[in-house]
């Protein structure tokens, strides 16, 4: 979780200062702090996310179960790529297995949280992504805490993961703005972001402590009036006729090229110009 501080709560600290110079600066020059969350925010709220079954071609997205899944994504995430894993994740890896399984627990029972278990074909669990940080009434959520075992990691389920993830946001549950936040040292993510055709936004300094240490967040979103055109090159990209093989033909990036409107709007960040 980035703590940011909202437009939202800057008109509150307005007012409160307000009324402290009791008015001697002319007032609160933006009018009471309710009104103007009322006149600012939609009226058709977005829903709060829950966690479901989302069917792909590769495989699935469906509700977290620790009882189900901990065994074997501990046993994924806690091998000779253990510290690669684990590295840029505010906790873990974990000690053993009961462990893992209480914090997965733990997660799962978080009612502001929606864990997603991300299962290959043959319905076994090889990772999960979560939406957190949901402010339905502006239509913003968070896309964060993912863990994408070894096995999940540069594969076709992997990019069709994200891209159930990002149409269930967009188009099931009707959000506006999707954020995505990581460290500056999490290359894994920060190309990730990029490759999906998030935008840069810029770095929060020191937003995180991370295992004890404060961190640099470098933050990114997709908006609603952005999914269109990035939903049609991920779909290109995922399409039967892209791969031989089981090798991609054409990357991502150069799909995303390809389609003028995808380019136009495109937003270069500083890691995809070292």
């Amino acid at each position: 979780m980035v703590i940011m501080v909202t437009a939202f709560e800057l008109v509150q600290r307005s007012s409160e200062l307000s009324g402290i110079l009791g008015g001697q600066v002319g007032g609160n020059m933006f009018g009471n702090a309710n009104e103007v969350e009322a006149a600012a925010t939609p009226t058709d709220a977005a829903s709060v996310p829950v966690a479901v079954m989302v069917q792909g071609r590769f495989g699935r997205l469906r509700p977290l179960d620790a009882g189900r899944d901990a065994a074997t994504l501990f046993r994924l995430s806690h091998d000779e790529n253990t510290q690669a894993t684990w590295v840029d994740m505010k906790v873990g890896p974990f000690t053993n297995e009961q462990a893992f399984a209480e914090h997965v627990a733990a997660l799962v029972a978080d009612p502001k949280r929606a864990f997603f278990a991300v299962d290959g074909p043959n319905e076994t669990p090889v990772g999960w992504l979560c939406l957190m940080e949901a402010r339905p009434a502006h239509h913003v959520v968070e896309l964060g805490y993912v863990l994408y075992t070894p096995r999940l990691q540069r594969t076709g389920l992997g990019t069709e993961a994200l891209y159930l993830i990002l149409r269930h946001v967009f188009e099931d549950l009707g959000y506006r703005r999707l954020e995505w936040t990581c460290t500056v040292s999490n290359t894994r993510s920060r190309s990730a972001a990029d490759r999906l055709g998030f935008v840069f936004e810029g770095i929060l300094r020191q937003g995180l402590f991370l295992k004890g240490k404060p961190c640099d967040i470098c933050m990114y979103s997709m908006l609603s009036r952005e999914w269109p055109a990035r939903r049609a090159a991920i779909e290109a990209w995922l399409s039967p006729d892209n791969f031989r093989d089981g090798r991609q033909v054409r990357s991502l990036s150069e799909l995303a090229t390809a389609l003028p409107e995808i380019h136009a709007i495109s937003c270069i960040s500083p890691h995809q110009r070292k």
